[in-house]
């Protein structure tokens, strides 16, 4: 494993974390989790959203250390949450901007609600991965 990838054991975490905070802010709400492999036309349909901050250079480095990684086998998933139709990527950044440019599908932890609700994270929607990379 390259040193400052995430490891899929800490994506699990990562997961869980994910799962129990929403819990918190959305109190009744239960969350299914499953696991898809997302084909690339797939991954160009996923919301992106805001990735926090760090400078480009920074991230196309991390691009560059994925794109390496992936011939040595790395493919962590990503983290979505799934509402209706929409796939919103909560995780993965890099990673899908490494995935679509390369022709890629990707694995991801797809989480769900059981109930209908506006999260605010669908305020960070930048685009569809299609449209901006």
């Amino acid at each position: 494993m390259v040193v400052g990838l995430v490891p899929p054991d800490e994506q699990e975490s990562i997961a869980e974390k994910l799962v129990e905070y929403y819990k918190n802010l959305y109190p009744g709400i239960e969350f299914a989790r499953e696991r898809e492999e997302l084909s690339h036309e797939q991954v160009g349909e996923l919301l992106y959203t805001y990735p926090g901050e760090e400078t480009e250079a920074t991230a196309k480095e991390k691009m560059r250390m994925i794109s390496s990684a992936i011939g040595e086998g790395y493919n962590t998933p990503i983290i979505v949450l799934k509402k209706g139709d929409k796939h919103i990527l909560l995780d993965g950044h890099r990673r899908v901007r490494v995935a679509y440019s390369e022709g890629l599908k990707w694995p991801a932890m797809v989480i769900a609600p059981n109930k209908e609700v506006k999260f605010g994270i669908e305020d960070m929607v930048l685009g569809k991965v299609k449209e901006l990379f």
